[in-house]
């Protein structure tokens, strides 16, 4: 099975904002040539980051869930993982490092229901929390979660 990541509209907001505000940097920097190449190299280095750990779909195969992401799969053996359950992060969790909404929420958080995990996520009403049975966490999210934990789950109890 296999499910898009959709954005917020928060996100959404946030990303189309910031990249104009680049853009408007980039474009009123044109007659300082030093400000202008390092708008230009923040701006790159920015977006080749954010582009990494952007998520794009999750996907569950016969022996591994797999984050799609921009520029590169995260993926997850089924041995690696022990639960996967719908979850909803919390508004007043902590990012620790990442992005708040920026291309999605990825990075480090920590939540107070929760504990510590790595997010893929792009709306907070359609996550998922997998966890790992060396204690990781990761939060994904996809356009249909719950079907994703269905599959997920009997993919877990094929692997037993």
């Amino acid at each position: 099975m296999k499910s898009k990541v959709t954005l917020s509209a928060y996100c959404k907001v946030i990303t189309f904002a910031l990249i104009i505000l680049l853009i408007i940097g980039i474009v009123s920097c044109r007659d300082n040539e030093s400000k202008l190449w390092a708008l230009v190299v923040i701006s790159i280095a920015l977006i080749s980051f954010s582009l990494f750990y952007f998520p794009t779909s999750i996907e569950t195969t016969n022996s591994s869930l797999i984050i799609h992401r921009f520029l590169k799969s995260k993926i997850i053996p089924y041995s690696f993982i022990s639960s996967a359950d719908t979850c909803i992060p919390s508004a007043g969790g902590l990012r620790l490092c990442g992005s708040g909404g920026f291309l999605g929420y990825w990075g480090y958080f920590n939540d107070i229901i929760i504990g510590t995990y790595f997010g893929y996520h792009g709306n907070r009403n359609q996550c998922i929390l997998i966890k790992l049975k060396n204690g990781k966490q990761y939060v994904v999210s996809c356009e249909e979660p719950i079907q994703m934990i269905s599959s997920i789950n009997d993919h877990l109890s094929e692997n037993l």
